[in-house]
């Protein structure tokens, strides 16, 4: 069950999966894993890598089949740095002119028209496209937003299926902690490509249980098993190990009192002497 199916409050793997089959932002990823233009044509950036303007295709439309301008673009930015949203990754949007951590921002980014999206960055940024791909800068529709959405419940406008989307599917139908169901949005730009008609998602949070409907024919694909079968299953065709880049580190309190008679220097020993003790090679083979 996703905590949130919101693009601005959603900070988990899962619901950013749910998120892209159902939005689409200005860029997202081809085949090969490059950045391509989505809901954009391209755009323009000015010789000191600060200032984006970017066009957006015409005709764009939400699932429901009114109209999707850059203003939603505009809205759904500033509501994602919004104080009263509350988003986790608000921060994303931090290289942005106007942004202001843990108050309510006025990002410098504007729409000048229906198909004209500008920006402003305070420093140049090599993945400004990667961000643009990225959920939370996907947009959402304020109308909607605003007639469902409440002060204390911001992502309320899109926990029951039926809410308006601009991606390849829409969401219509949610058993909660059963399943969910996708079907393709007729509205999307780039509906033709879409050769999948209906997507089912199992939601569970138990590998046995998600193992055993693969094995019965429940589901068609899984991307976890229990930890005691991975052996079991590394000559089985089925079973893939797919490569993942993650950073992971230990964090250490200072103040801690074991650190309280020690030198900067003693300190600084004693946290190597436990990062040594991590057998990282056993973390990355068996868990």
């Amino acid at each position: 069950e996703p905590d949130y199916l919101d693009p601005a409050l959603n900070s988990s793997v899962d619901g950013a999966c749910l998120a892209a089959n159902s939005f689409s932002g200005l860029y997202t990823y081809n085949v090969e894993g490059k950045t391509v233009p989505s809901c954009a044509e391209g755009y323009v950036m000015s010789d000191d890598g600060l200032k984006y303007t970017v066009t957006l295709k015409k005709d764009l439309k939400w699932s429901d089949g009114t109209a999707l301008t850059a203003a939603d673009f505009e809205y759904s930015w500033k509501r994602a740095v919004a104080e009263e949203t509350a988003a986790d990754y608000a921060y994303m949007f931090s290289g942005i002119e106007g942004y202001v951590e843990g108050e309510t921002t006025d990002l410098n980014v504007v729409a000048l028209d229906d198909t004209t999206l500008q920006f402003v960055l305070t420093a140049p940024c090599a993945y400004m496209e990667d961000l643009m791909a990225f959920p939370t800068f996907y947009p959402v529709q304020q109308a909607w937003v605003e007639a469902h959405a409440t002060a204390d419940a911001p992502g309320a406008w899109c926990q029951e299926a039926g809410f308006p989307s601009n991606g390849a599917y829409t969401c219509t139908a949610w058993t909660h902690d059963v399943s969910m169901t996708y079907e393709k949005n007729p509205n999307w730009y780039d509906a033709d490509a879409v050769t999948v008609e209906k997507l089912e998602f199992m939601l569970s949070a138990d590998d046995t249980a998600i193992y055993a409907a693969y094995n019965d024919g429940s589901i068609d694909f899984a991307d976890s098993v229990p930890t005691d079968e991975i052996a079991s299953l590394l000559d089985n065709p089925e079973f893939y190990i797919v490569d993942e880049l993650g950073t992971y580190y230990a964090a250490f309190n200072c103040c801690s009192p074991l650190f309280a008679d020690k030198t900067p220097a003693q300190a600084a020993c004693m946290r190597e002497a436990f990062s040594l003790l991590i057998d990282r090679d056993y973390i990355c083979e068996n868990v």
